[in-house]
């Protein structure tokens, strides 16, 4: 029986026609909800991955939709690389998908200290993204929003947060103070990134090397790129913005440093609803419980208006630095109607055995950091396709 990794080779094989590969190995960085391995061409690295579940495989076609939009111009204006497409099969009934592999480190964001040097090149890198003209948007069929759109799109999470019945009156009261400033969602719709966080980046020598997950690339708010910075130590968020700003010239606003405060702080009502959606009550009760705290805390945090200071930081890490993060859902489905998978990639693709049902696999030990020793192919790959592929060698597709 082929194990995992050479079966992950054998999909590469069919998605990208003439490729050629010596050595594979398990990829455990892409996340529990894929299947992935690297293999090893003449010439580069390759990542092939299948996605386990419903949420990974929307997921990976939003991703594919934004890498598409990235045309070389666009790719040339970005102080780092972006995975290229090169194409993809059939795995039963989902899909595996192949791109460049890009190499680089991975950090924790609570390592950030305000005077690291790596903070210059985040800075950079989202001035960068921010500065890409919206015809990559209009032009790749993602979403546009404008600052009116941006503003109801968070009225009707907090809506939809308050329609629960578990958030209180006070949390309440508060996000809609924020949402009824006007000053406040009065900004300019740039390219956004959608989903930069420390797990998208790669950094080598102090510097981003590359950026991965392009799920959210589209016109928004440029300070959802920047919530995420909340989670790190002191002074790391204002170091950031203070930077970006004149890399990117928004200017250092309040306004600015308001609305990321407030979409981290509306991750607890992203936490609420999918609770609520999924019926857990383990996840209500963990949401419930960090609104209780956030109520404690309203009478020494300010609310992130204009004129006022954000949320304090170490409040803002303690509160949220556990909370999972959770898709923005309203955005997905007309950008993922659009993906043509014809148009990326320009050929027909081989279809192969369905996936199965035995999640066993023998890639389930080490990384890749070196636990796990490369395959060595000492035939080819596409030899392995010579025989159905067994429904033990593929990865189990959790049932909803």
């Amino acid at each position: 029986m082929a194990s995992l990794t050479l079966t992950l080779a054998a999909l590469a094989t069919s998605a990208v026609p003439g490729l050629v590969a010596v050595a594979v190995r398990p990829h455990h960085s892409a996340g529990e909800e894929f299947a992935a391995a690297v293999l090893t061409t003449p010439d580069d690295e390759v990542i092939v991955s299948v996605p386990r579940t419903q949420q990974a495989e929307t997921q990976q076609s939003a991703a594919l939709l934004g890498l598409a939009a990235l045309t070389d111009g666009a790719r040339a204006e970005l102080p780092f690389e972006v995975p290229r497409s090169l194409g993809m099969t059939r795995a039963g009934d989902t899909r595996a998908v192949a791109t460049t592999y890009l190499p680089g480190a991975r950090f924790d964001v609570s390592d950030l200290a305000s005077d690291a040097i790596l903070i210059d090149s985040i800075a950079g890198s989202l001035a960068a993204i921010h500065s890409l003209p919206r015809s990559v948007a209009q032009q790749g069929g993602l979403v546009e929003r404008t600052a009116r759109d941006q503003r109801l799109l968070v009225t009707r999470l907090v809506d939809r947060a308050q329609a629960t019945r578990y958030l209180p009156e006070t949390v309440n009261a508060r996000w809609n103070e924020v949402l009824e400033a006007a000053e406040l969602w009065d900004f300019e719709p740039r390219m956004v990134h959608g989903a930069f966080t420390a797990d998208a980046l790669l950094v080598d020598d102090d510097r981003v090397v590359g950026v991965l997950d392009w799920s959210g690339l589209s016109v928004g708010d440029p300070a959802s790129d920047l919530a995420w910075l909340l989670e790190a130590g002191d002074g790391v968020f204002d170091a950031v913005v203070s930077r970006y700003a004149k890399r990117s010239g928004v200017g250092d606003s309040a306004a600015l440093r308001g609305r990321a405060a407030l979409y981290h702080e509306l991750e607890i009502a992203k936490w609420l609803l999918h609770g609520v959606d999924a019926h857990d009550s383990e996840v209500i009760d963990d949401a419930v419980g960090m609104l209780d705290r956030l109520v404690d805390r309203l009478s020494i945090l300010e609310a992130p208006v204009p004129g006022r200071n954000p949320i304090n930081e170490a409040a803002a890490i303690e509160l949220l630095e556990q909370t999972p993060d959770v898709p923005d859902r309203l955005s997905e489905t007309a950008a993922f109607e659009a993906l043509d998978e014809d148009r990326m990639f320009g050929f027909d693709t081989d279809f192969i055995e369905p996936l199965p049902s035995d999640s066993n696999s023998s890639d389930a030990e080490g990384d890749d950091a070196g636990d796990a020793q490369d395959e060595q192919l000492t035939e080819p790959v596409d030899e392995l396709l010579t025989e159905p592929i067994s429904d033990d060698d593929l990865p189990a597709r959790p049932r909803d």
